[in-house]
């Protein structure tokens, strides 16, 4: 199988679907990241689909792609950052020929790469493998959400920035429909906390409660519109441009 694509586009979809960021560690936050592996999907309609997890998480990330070539489009999982090294250094275009190791290459360079066996969280990344959201009847699992909000990337950003003065990652979203508010909140104690508004375009359904942890906001690229849907005490699913990204709700108390 060989794939040709843009090698900035490849490369920030490494970057994002690996998910730097805080992550929640006990009464506060560590820097981490989802997992340093990515498994690959490529589709017949020039599309290639990155996939991440952890046990809690589940992203992917579909972009388009050049040309392929070969008839087998077996799945593949390559270690992030050893790949990306490699990508950094070739020119814009770029050509992976996968098989039983990836050769990369461009019009005057070639780097071979080995494949990892396996992703370590394949089974939560096959619950999203081919999942589609219906806007209309908005599903996870068995899970029906309650409420689907419009935002932006740059409004959850600014209010997990506000957040993040707690320093213990764990962000609880608040859309009440009838006030028409949309609130995301950290806490501590009920002496200690912040809560900040969110703006959004468009909230459809009921109100719902919900609490994260670890970082999502940075998933999403800069000033685009963001899709949440929510059900008290649910996963949460975000929903971007070729985005997707569910996490499961944070219950301890």
């Amino acid at each position: 199988m060989k794939i040709k694509m843009n090698t900035k586009a490849m490369c920030n979809v490494l970057e994002d679907i690996q998910m730097k960021g805080k992550y929640h560690n006990g009464d506060t936050a560590k820097n981490s990241q989802l997992s340093n592996y990515a498994m690959l999907e490529l589709h017949d309609d020039n599309t290639l689909t990155a996939y991440n997890a952890d046990m809690t998480t589940i992203c992917s990330i579909r972009i388009p792609i050049i040309e392929a070539e070969g008839d087998e489009r077996p799945l593949v999982t390559i270690e992030i950052d050893k790949t990306l090294k490699y990508l950094k250094t070739f020119s814009d275009t770029v050509t992976l020929d996968i098989g039983s190791y990836i050769k990369v290459s461009d019009d005057s360079s070639t780097a071979s790469l080995p494949l990892v066996v396996s992703h370590p969280n394949a089974s939560m990344i096959a619950r999203i493998q081919g999942y589609e959201i219906d806007e209309d009847n908005p599903r996870f699992s068995k899970v029906q959400f309650e409420t689907s909000i419009i935002t932006t990337s740059d409004n959850l950003t600014d209010a997990v920035k506000r957040c993040d003065v707690l320093n213990n990652a764990r962000y609880r979203f608040d859309v009440n429909v009838e006030d028409n508010t949309f609130m995301i909140s950290s806490e501590r104690s009920p002496t200690d906390r912040i809560e900040t508004s969110v703006g959004f375009t468009d909230v459809k359904g009921e109100s719902s409660t919900v609490e994260v942890t670890g970082q999502f906001h940075k998933f999403f690229r800069a000033n685009t519109p963001v899709r949440i849907h929510l059900k008290d005490e649910s996963p949460v699913v975000w929903e971007g441009l070729g985005r997707i990204l569910v996490k499961a709700p944070y219950l301890a108390r």
